[in-house]
């Protein structure tokens, strides 16, 4: 494995991150990532990578995953939790990176024409104008639209 690490080594690395240490696990990682997303992608792996790449058993098993062996994630998975449990701040290092990682993931991309507000009462309202149509929202106010017949 040459040094960076692989995008495919990195995926194969926050998947088991992930389901280790988020509730939701991995299944944000089958969509297009972001480049922030890819970034944390990279950090992630980079970190886990730095640690087990003198294990030539590890780097092994870490290429078949790479690969998408199945049977290597889940040898690479069970490498990755031993050495989580036996050492406590790496552990917390992976946690943070994963948590990073799933934040970034499960951001929600709002190009909606829906718009809140909030005035300066504590009174809110939503509206969404569908099709270039108008909304006129108000407590206390009246609107014509039309000619005027003076």
């Amino acid at each position: 494995m040459l040094e960076p690490i692989s995008t495919a080594a990195a995926t194969a690395i926050a998947k088991i991150a992930l389901d280790k240490f988020v509730e939701s696990g991995a299944g944000e990682l089958g969509k297009r990532l972001s480049e922030g997303a890819m970034a944390k992608l990279m950090a992630l792996g980079s970190a886990v990578w730095q640690r087990i790449r003198g294990s030539d058993r590890a780097t092994a098993v870490l290429q078949q995953a790479e690969q998408g062996d199945a049977g290597a994630v889940q040898q690479l998975g069970k490498y990755l939790k031993a050495q989580w449990n036996n050492d406590l701040e790496f552990a917390e290092e992976v946690r943070k990176l994963a948590d990073d990682l799933h934040f970034e993931l499960t951001q929600i991309e709002d190009n909606s024409s829906m718009t809140v507000n909030i005035s300066g009462n504590g009174k809110g309202w939503q509206a969404k104008a569908a099709d270039g149509g108008k909304v006129y929202q108000a407590d206390s106010m009246t609107f014509h639209e039309g000619k005027s017949e003076d």
